[in-house]
């Protein structure tokens, strides 16, 4: 049905001796006016107090995401600030705020008189919400701070969902050693983990990991709404990674055994890249005859083929090879990272080379008769 129609209901109501006849009106046709991404605009005529005359006292406007009956009515949810109604037969209108976007919507009204007598329910209508065609504001204030060996935090002021009013839905962080342009953002390394949103006005802050040290990063946000329309471009951010300050740790239980009379057997377990995390880059193995300190460490002889460090706690073999027999040797070893940043020096092993070379053979032995 179209148009803007009544129905009379008729009611008889007999008091002291007086008989009224009470006629509250049925909006039917009421047709949903223009729809935005979060309003609908009703229309309808109004009603009367009794029946088409006069003028009514009250509105209820209900919608919902299901089709409106009498038996689910009480839970359709209400409208607020309805208008007061007019003299019977005037244009009446209302827009219902608050909505989602790209989402169907049944409305219905009921009206009352003074005495709080109700009308039957409306004809039902139904309206799909636009989609949201407003994309949050970009964001202008974004800032690179507080730089380690391998990460750089962001900070920056939260936009809206619509310009800059609401809450966004999503952020898209991302990061890159040139310069962030619209031409290259897709390029760009995308962050995991971005945080959600805040109302606008609010101050946001997230750490990007897993930089590499002594390096130049740049940084740019997009943000979207629930559909997602995406803002445009964040200006870009840029911060310097620091360069690697924490050493590898010194190792503690070198152990030289095994010796030959030209070989030693070394064992140790694995420090990290820092401290005792992670793992290291370098091993610089060194011996001498006389006890290795930190004063004379350059003096000592530098072994080759080091083997490459395994993770920290892992357990490592070397062996040194070229010895001269019967000798004293003190060994020691310092670990390097990437830098490299170089540990302590290590305990100090030592072992004795032992004498495998025999006598030579006599060659001038004689008989005499």
């Amino acid at each position: 049905m179209t148009g803007t129609h009544t129905i009379r209901c008729s009611t008889t109501i007999q008091s002291r001796g007086v008989v009224l006849f009470l006629l509250t009106a049925v909006i039917l046709g009421a047709p949903a006016g223009a729809a935005g991404a979060n309003t609908v605009t009703l229309n309808w005529s109004a009603p009367g107090d009794d029946g088409d005359s006069g003028t009514a006292s009250a509105y209820d406007i209900r919608y919902s995401t299901a089709t409106i009956a009498e038996a689910n009515w009480a839970v359709a949810m209400q409208a607020t600030g309805e208008p007061s109604p007019q003299t019977a037969g005037s244009a009446e209108s209302y827009t219902v705020t608050n909505l989602s976007p790209s989402t169907t919507y049944y409305f219905a009204i009921k009206t009352s008189d003074e005495v709080g007598n109700w009308s039957a329910l409306s004809n039902v209508v139904s309206a799909i919400t636009d989609a949201e065609q407003d994309a949050p504001a970009a964001l202008d204030d974004l800032a690179a701070v507080n730089p380690t060996d391998s990460s750089i935090a962001l900070t920056w002021t939260a936009t809206g969902d619509d310009g800059t009013n609401g809450t966004a839905s999503e952020y898209d962080i991302r990061y890159s050693s040139s310069p962030i342009n619209i031409s290259n953002w897709n390029s760009a390394t995308q962050v995991q983990n971005e945080p959600a949103p805040q109302p606008t006005g609010s101050q946001e802050s997230f750490t990007v990991y897993g930089l590499n040290e002594n390096s130049t990063y740049y940084f740019a946000v997009k943000v979207a709404d629930e559909v997602p329309n995406w803002s445009g471009l964040s200006n870009v951010a840029s911060g310097v990674t620091e360069t690697e300050a924490v050493a590898p740790a010194a190792l503690d239980d070198l152990v030289a055994l095994n010796a030959t009379g030209t070989t030693v057997d070394l064992v140790w377990t694995a420090t990290g890249d820092d401290g005792i995390i992670g793992t290291a880059t370098f091993y610089d193995i060194r011996f001498a005859t006389s006890t290795i300190t930190e004063a004379n460490w350059d003096n000592a002889a530098h072994v080759t083929g080091e083997p490459s460090p395994q993770q920290s706690g892992e357990i490592e073999s070397f062996t040194i090879s070229g010895l001269e027999e019967s000798t004293s040797y003190y060994i020691a070893i310092k670990v390097g990272d990437e830098v490299p940043n170089w540990s302590g020096l290590s305990n100090v092993a030592t072992a004795t080379t032992s004498d495998q070379t025999p006598p030579v053979a006599i060659t001038d032995l004689q008989a005499s008769p």
